[in-house]
């Protein structure tokens, strides 16, 4: 049975010990929480995006695991930011999912299209516990 991208992306944060992902359910989302819902990891639904962010955040600094945050497309994700640039802030590690429109909509001034690699291109980092290097990701 072929798998989709979202399946994937998840056993991936499911073999990476990702226990929960914080946002708001969104159509964008559907497939992640389709996913989510047939592995380990719990969706913890927040009343608002950025509760999400800093909820990973405060997660993954408490247990000195891996938490994530999720976000749909346009201001869902958006709302993620201040939570993230707080974790990359305290270089708590997080992973966000940020959905993103139908790539057939992309440049046709849809009201809900983001570029998010350039409203996330400074946040992204990988950090080593032993040596804390800064490294970006695109």
């Amino acid at each position: 049975m072929s798998k989709n991208v979202a399946q994937v992306v998840i056993e991936v944060l499911e073999s990476a010990g990702v226990k929960n992902i914080y946002g708001v359910v969104g159509d964008t989302l559907n497939y992640v929480t389709d996913a989510i819902s047939k592995s380990t990891i719990d969706w913890v639904h927040t009343r608002h995006e950025e509760v999400g962010a800093f909820a990973a955040g405060a997660e993954s600094y408490v247990s000195g695991t891996l938490a994530g945050c999720a976000g749909s497309c346009g201001p869902g994700s958006l709302h993620l930011i201040n939570g993230v640039y707080e974790a990359h802030r305290n270089r708590i590690p997080l992973i966000v999912i940020a959905s993103q429109m139908e790539t057939s909509t992309l440049g046709t001034d849809m009201p809900q299209e983001v570029d998010f690699k350039k409203v996330f291109l400074t946040v992204p980092y990988f950090a080593n516990k032993s040596t804390m290097l800064s490294r970006r990701v695109i």
